[in-house]
């Protein structure tokens, strides 16, 4: 990640997956971090790793709550605000809580960070925001349609309407990420990908490593090349890079809007596969029936990123991607 020293960055979910991540590029680049976090989705021992590259300053609580993030906002340059819930089927059961979380909270934190009068605001958001586009909108850019499937997609696209109407009248800069499929973990192992979630390779390494009795592929018969749902997998720290870049480059007063992913599809089948051969074994693979509301295929446009930004994936081959969740989970 290449910045301008020097930054103090505010990190609201800095002890997730994605935020820590992005907190451990901001640290080796020399940067000031300051984590806000409230713990209920992660743990303490992302911070523990962080503080063994830098010294950081972290807050457990809610970054909605403006008393508890006034003091660290007065300190800070840039937001960059992860700190969201992200589980699909739990946000069809509870809708009202991601509201709250996703789209009130964010209100909340965009609103004292331009009473303390902060350069820059970074919003990380998901393709689910396009929910399924059509074969006539892949790969998908930043003007497909808009059609969220789940209340999760519909709060990011609330969250980024919020960003969007408040960036307007305010001299500081705005940005969102949309970033496609998250895998992988930092290379040196300093942080882990989090194998707990009900997340597609979390299964797969947990197949692999003899914590559950199989792999379920949901859907065989999708008009895809190998009948299994195609997705653009791109690398956590890639992710975190993209962060670093997006900061760099907004202007006073930009609004800016791009896709994060590698742009192009990588099947369920092929990260199968890519997991066996780092694992060294067969996994035991169950052929299950489509799950509702998941879609053939998507994978991002990265053109814009990559001419506004200059960025481009460091990890673009999937079984590289795959081997640092294994490596660093082993370590």
């Amino acid at each position: 990640m290449s910045l301008p020293p020097p930054q103090c960055v505010l990190v609201t979910g800095g002890a997730g997956y994605v935020g820590s991540h992005a907190a451990l590029e901001l640290l080796r680049a020399g940067h000031q971090v300051i984590i806000v976090d409230t713990l209920e989705r992660s743990s303490g021992e992302a911070i523990e790793r962080l503080r063994r590259i830098g010294d950081i300053e972290f807050i457990q609580g809610d970054c909605g709550d403006p008393e508890i993030v006034a003091q660290p906002l007065s300190r800070a340059d840039t937001v960059m605000h992860f700190a969201a819930y992200a589980r699909v089927e739990e946000s069809i059961e509870c809708p009202e809580r991601y509201q709250h979380n996703n789209v009130e909270v964010t209100r909340s934190l965009l609103k004292s960070a331009i009473k303390a009068g902060v350069s820059r605001f970074i919003f990380s958001s998901t393709c689910a925001v396009y929910g399924s586009p059509g074969p006539e909108h892949l790969p998908v850019t930043e003007n497909a349609p808009m059609d969220p499937q789940n209340p999760y997609g519909d709060t990011k696209v609330q969250a980024e309407a919020v960003l969007a109407a408040a960036s307007a009248p305010h001299p500081f800069a705005t940005g969102v990420l949309r970033y496609f499929n998250v895998i992988g973990a930092d290379a040196d192992g300093a942080l882990a990908e989090p194998v707990v979630e009900a997340r597609l390779l979390c299964a797969c390494l947990q197949a692999a490593r003899g914590e559950r009795d199989h792999f379920t592929i949901n859907g065989t018969d999708y008009d895809t090349p190998d009948g299994t749902a195609v997705r653009d997998f791109v690398h956590v720290t890639d992710i975190a890079g993209a962060h670093g870049s997006l900061m760099t480059a907004l202007e006073d007063g930009q609004h800016l809007v791009c896709n994060v992913g590698c742009g192009h599809g990588t099947s369920v089948r092929d990260i199968v596969q890519a997991v066996e051969a780092v694992c060294g074994h067969p996994i035991s693979v169950v052929e299950g029936p489509r799950r509702p509301g998941d879609i053939p295929a998507t994978w991002a446009d990265t053109t814009r990123i990559r001419e506004t930004l200059n960025w481009s994936p460091r990890y673009d081959d999937i079984a590289a991607m795959v081997s640092t969740s294994w490596n660093a989970d082993r370590a």
